[in-house]
């Protein structure tokens, strides 16, 4: 990480925030679909 002056304002960080639990949801889902997916596949 590259050491940059924090000088958000509250609005980017809620953006931000908001993007990122997005993200990690999309990402949750992906990886169950993929699971669920290889179960099946396997059998």
């Amino acid at each position: 990480m590259t050491d940059q002056p924090s000088e958000f304002s509250p609005a980017d960080l809620a953006r931000r925030r908001s993007a990122a639990r997005r993200l990690a949801w999309l990402l949750g889902l992906a990886v169950v679909i993929i699971y669920v997916l290889g179960l099946f596949i396997k059998r």
